[in-house]
């Protein structure tokens, strides 16, 4: 935990020295462009990789395989008092949580709680559970606008320790006339800011926390609530000063029903997002960035399923990403976490979360996931049946364990094919390049595995298929259904 911290004030420091250097003063809503002189970069990136080796990754071969899971307080147990009666009750909507690290070790779960989602008595309160404790602590209010609705929020620290809690609070009756919010603690929650007024037009939701840039700038992952598809607010000083980017606009086509991106860094400095589906192709889509968020891929599915509800995703200190979502194209439930090697394009174990449910109508959903620097350990929150909040406790070595199979449906022009989603054909000339139109499905052909990439095998000396560890089924793939 202490080189993770000289590190990080590290690289703070330094890029606050190239802001102070580089930067002229701006309004508090001043447009900047993002744009980094490539020297300065190459020396962030430069000190970044000289201190890497003092951070400890957590290789799940060190690891004793560990789950636990449980409830941050009883169901029912936390009173609402309705607008509409003034009376307090207890059966009232917890959702939508987000999960945190505190620099003390402590892990902290935001929410929305009130009568009902959207009801004008829905304030955000939090919970803790400081290190070594075995229940969290009683929920608090940290924000509540009287007779509004308060919602969607994500709590996010920064390198100096600074909370931030994002969220949105609805000015009429529904989420299209929500605007975005943040209130900030310096003190470990024991104070919270006046909200300050991200932005007041409409039609703009957030879901997930802010993303630390390889050129220093923290970028906001939101969503056009109105016409469904993935907008951002961007930071060069940790939101002294911000600008609203609705770069996805003229490419709407390409990410359309596509909300609630979930954002991690590659490698190569890249951004993946993974986005909740509001299709009908019932699957998690992805769409990538090379140029710090300024353009993006077309979503593509991925083998993951999505039932039109919140997904989130991790980059863990190894350079593996685990991400947690519902594992049915059609329910809330079960609740899973699946591991990827290759930055979240494909999955290569699979555990539940939560599968009980024992008496029907099972609801497990909207999870936040991330992962403790002090000991390499998972956690996720979750909204349990809207009764409360759960929380699930693990670590790599025990969801590489698992071997769970996800449950895919293929979409109307694809046909699956020894569990793969491939597309439909009636010659070859509708294939992609190096497809070949084999029983109506694009499939490389192939004798042997070096007629292949090195990602696949040729299954039965016919075709390429995609190859997993063990050789397991990535997917559980069906064909699509029929009206």
């Amino acid at each position: 935990m202490p080189g993770f911290f000289r590190w990080s004030m590290a690289l703070s420091l330094c890029l606050a020295l190239l802001f102070a250097w580089g930067c002229d003063e701006k309004s508090s809503h001043e447009v900047s462009n993002g744009d980094t002189d490539s020297s300065d970069e190459d020396s962030v990136n430069s000190e970044t990789e000289s201190d890497v080796e003092a951070i400890e990754t957590f290789p799940p071969e060190s690891q004793t395989p560990l789950f636990e899971k449980g409830l941050i307080l009883p169901p029912d147990s936390l009173e609402c008092i309705p607008v509409s009666t003034g009376e307090p009750q207890s059966n009232c909507n917890h959702h939508a949580s987000t999960v945190a690290e505190l620099p003390d070790g402590s892990v902290a779960a935001v929410w929305y709680h009130g009568e009902a989602e959207k009801s004008k008595d829905s304030r955000l309160v939090w919970s803790v559970l400081a290190p070594g404790e075995s229940e969290w602590s009683w929920p608090a209010v940290i924000y509540d606008d009287p007779g509004r609705s308060e919602g969607n929020a994500t709590i996010w620290v920064n390198e100096t320790g600074r909370i931030y809690v994002f969220f949105v609070t609805i000015f009429g009756d529904k989420w299209d006339e929500a605007q975005l919010r943040l209130i900030v603690s310096d003190d470990a929650g024991e104070t919270w800011s006046e909200p300050k007024m991200l932005r007041e037009e409409w039609c703009w939701n957030i879901r997930h926390r802010p993303l630390r840039l390889t050129n220093g700038d923290l970028l906001l992952p939101c969503y056009q609530e109105c016409m469904a598809y993935p907008t951002f607010v961007r930071s060069q000083d940790d939101f002294e000063t911000w600008t609203e980017e609705d770069i996805l606009l003229d490419s709407y086509l390409e990410h359309v029903g596509q909300i609630q991106p979930a954002m991690i860094l590659l490698d190569d400095g890249s951004i993946s997002a993974l986005t909740r589906d509001g299709t009908h192709s019932y699957r998690i889509k992805r769409m990538l960035s090379h140029d710090h968020g300024k353009t993006w891929t077309p979503s593509a599915a991925v083998g993951l399923p999505n039932s039109g509800t919140s997904i989130d995703q991790v980059r863990l200190l190894d350079g593996n990403v685990v991400v947690v979502f519902n594992n049915s194209p059609e329910k809330r439930f079960p609740l899973t976490v699946a591991l990827s090697r290759d930055g979240g394009a494909t999955y290569v174990a699979m555990r539940d979360l939560h599968a009980e449910c024992p008496e029907g109508g099972c609801s497990y959903h909207y999870p936040s996931i991330m992962q403790s620097r002090k000991d390499g350990s998972i956690w996720v929150t979750y909204t349990h049946k809207r009764q409360t909040i759960g929380w699930a406790h693990f670590n790599e070595a025990w969801l590489l364990e698992g071997e769970e199979r996800a449950v895919i449906d293929c979409l109307p022009d694809e046909k699956c094919v020894q569990n793969q989603c491939l597309k439909l054909c009636d010659r070859d000339g509708e294939c992609p390049d190096e497809a070949d139109c084999i029983e109506h499905s694009c499939q490389k052909s192939c004798t042997s595995d070096t007629d292949c990439s090195d990602s696949q095998t040729c299954h039965n000396e016919a075709f390429c298929v995609e190859k997993t560890d063990s050789q397991r089924v990535d997917v559980l793939c069906r064909d699509a259904p029929t009206d």
